[in-house]
């Protein structure tokens, strides 16, 4: 009697699991862009300029950046389950911080320890979905992830700016403690206990000889840093230029994350059936064209004007993400999808910090400090532009991955 083929519905654990990691999904891509919606509220409260206030940003996606290879790392000697409770607690420790701070430097430090609890999270959290469901059925449980992170996305502008519009901005921080608290109790409740893996290198410098994923990684940190030289800006331009108040604000930047999880099954649909290697490409287009239809936006186009090039931006990016994540992956041995996936996610991170400092240097250079009317759009728009020269390039490096030769085969023996 021949034996039954594994069954390919998932255990209910393994949903279990996915819902831990569903939390603190859902927890840092709330975080990250309720925090973008109440900068403007954030550059009056404080009194801060532009300048100063992206260390707000920046200082929570350097520290990501520096410490999710160790993280992943550590997660994989210590156990994924401690790892990733300690990460909740980490990060909801940092919320409470957030919401105490006195001031633009303890904020900003406050931040910090947020990063460190949302890496941790970012690092093992894949890590968790893989080993919880059967491959026949992991790329669903994957797919579920992104859905998770859309709706984060997209519900983070409009209730940042709910919150904004009926309490302090300090409430932005302190809706985190509660989720913080039970998902932590929940991690420590489903996930399994499980040993560590030996020693081995920090990071297999080898990966770097596979050119497609090499290019990748370079397309993938300049798609993110060409997305966030808007991502900071724009705020201080639908408040300061269109004088929205914080809950339109949150309304109009919604944008981006809906259009994004509407073109994100679709290039999926298009990769399934024609390939991957051209979409991205063909994403990195659309977003350079948004941006620089948004460079020229005024305070007379209207708001529709302006929601109308973001959705542009975000459509590219949804194009742009899932197939040139898929052929990242696909190019790596199946030993090294973890440490890949860590220096992918250390590539977007690492992107985001540069899209938000270049965006705060050249809008300093241009538009002053304090910059209102015409002296602010021309520093929104020498920094969109820029962002929109990144875009090309990201398209450039995909463009020459599809280029690029398969690693060489050893060639066969010859005959005696």
């Amino acid at each position: 009697m021949s034996p039954r083929p594994p069954d390919p519905t998932p255990r209910p654990q393994g949903w279990l699991a996915f819902s831990v990691v569903a939390v603190g999904t859902v927890m840092a891509t709330l975080d990250g862009n309720i925090v973008n919606v109440a900068l403007p509220t954030l550059a009056r409260e404080l009194g801060a300029e532009v300048g100063p206030l992206q260390w707000v940003v920046n200082g929570y996606l350097i520290a990501i950046t520096a410490t999710l290879v160790p993280l992943g790392r550590l997660g994989d000697r210590l156990g994924h389950r401690a790892l990733y409770a300690g990460g909740l607690l980490v990060f909801t420790a940092g919320s409470a911080l957030c919401g105490l701070a006195g001031g633009l430097g303890a904020l900003v430090a406050a931040r910090v320890v947020q990063a460190l609890g949302a890496s941790a999270m970012m690092a093992i959290g894949p890590a968790i979905v893989t080993a919880a469901f059967p491959p026949t059925v992991r790329g669903r449980a994957l797919g579920a992830v992104g859905t998770v992170v859309a709706l984060g996305l997209t519900a983070g502008p409009p209730l940042g700016g709910l919150i904004l519009s009926h309490l302090s901005w300090r409430w932005i921080f302190y809706v985190n403690l509660p989720i913080g608290l039970a998902g932590a109790a929940w991690a420590l409740r489903v996930l399994a206990r499980g040993g560590g893996t030996a020693g081995g290198p920090l990071l297999d410098l080898a990966l770097f000889r596979i050119p497609t994923f090499s290019w990748g990684l370079a397309a993938g940190l300049l798609s993110y840093a060409a997305m966030f030289s808007q991502t900071f800006l724009t705020p201080f331009f639908l408040a300061r230029v269109l004088g929205l108040a914080p809950g339109a604000l949150g309304l109009v930047l919604a944008a981006v994350p809906l259009a994004l999880s509407v073109a994100s099954p679709l290039a999926g649909w298009i990769s399934d059936r024609f390939g991957e290697r051209r979409l991205p490409a063909a994403g990195m287009l659309l977003v350079a064209a948004g941006l620089v239809a948004l460079s020229s936006a005024r305070a007379d186009g209207g708001v529709a004007s302006v929601a109308a090039r973001l959705a542009l931006c975000g459509a590219g990016m949804g194009l742009f993400q899932a197939p040139n994540s898929a052929l990242v992956m696909g190019a790596l041995p199946r030993g090294r999808l973890g440490s890949g996936g860590g220096l992918l996610a250390t590539a977007r991170n690492a992107g985001m910090a540069l899209g938000v400092g270049l965006a705060g240097v050249l809008f300093a250079l241009r538009a002053g400090p304090g910059a209102r009317g015409e002296a602010f759009l021309a520093g929104y728009a020498l920094a969109l532009r820029a962002g929109a020269g990144l875009a090309l390039l990201a398209a450039a490096a995909s463009l020459a991955r599809g280029r690029a030769a398969p690693p060489a085969r050893p060639a066969p023996p010859r005959a005696a």
